[in-house]
């Protein structure tokens, strides 16, 4: 019968395994602080861009590590908030798109509803069932006109909310519902008149845009 051959293993094999596992672990670490740094650096600033869609720039702002900012000397003064009641229509046109009912408070947060019944078409009108919304200010944005001038006295506006609607058609007869989310887009000028954009999506694919006429607080 053979014995088992117990002579040690040469040294120049035993040193292979314990520098093979550092290697990897290094290596391991390594793709661990690279990922995390891209994907630090391919974060947008919401701050910094005019162009994101509304539910896009939302999501950066949830994932936003910048400290929150106080409004600074330029911004309008809010001692006691401001009431907002104001008549949506289309970005493009003038047809009513229910109302909007806004409000600012001295901290800087916004609250606010749609609510209201208008005709999409002339067979076709939508009742709001549901259309409530919150956020806050947001000072560290700068606005820029479609010119590019910019405007730092100006207090940027962010809310979200959940709408649930109730579309009839009166010439077939039918019902349908319709749920999905609101963004709510304003710009708080230091006379206090209220610009900006309503958006509503229920799959960030189909949206609509809605605007109000140019508003100031009582």
């Amino acid at each position: 019968m053979r014995g088992i051959d117990l002579r040690p293993v040469p040294r120049r094999y035993r040193g292979i395994s314990p520098i093979l596992a550092l290697l990897l672990i290094a290596a391991l670490f390594c793709a661990v602080v690279g990922v995390k740094w891209y994907m630090k650096a391919n974060v947008k600033d919401p701050d910094l861009c005019d162009d994101l869609m509304a539910w896009k720039e939302w999501r950066l702002r949830e994932a936003s590590e910048k400290p929150i900012q106080k409004p600074s000397a330029e911004h309008p003064v809010i001692t006691e908030g401001f009431k907002f009641d104001t008549n949506l229509s289309e970005k493009d046109g003038t047809e009513p798109r229910g109302e909007l009912l806004f409000f600012v408070g001295p901290d800087g947060g916004v609250a606010g509803s749609w609510h209201g019944l208008y005709w999409k078409t002339r067979e076709r009108n939508v009742q709001i069932m549901g259309g409530d919304f919150a956020g806050k200010a947001y000072p560290a944005k700068i606005y820029r006109s479609e010119t590019g001038e910019e405007d730092a006295s100006k207090l940027y506006l962010m809310a979200k909310g959940e709408f649930l609607i109730q579309e009839a058609y009166t010439d077939k007869g039918g019902i349908f519902h319709r749920a999905g989310d609101i963004y709510v887009r304003a710009w708080l000028s230091r006379d206090h008149v209220l610009t900006g954009e309503f958006t509503i999506t229920s799959d960030e694919k189909y949206f609509e845009t809605f605007t109000w006429n140019t508003f100031r607080a009582p």
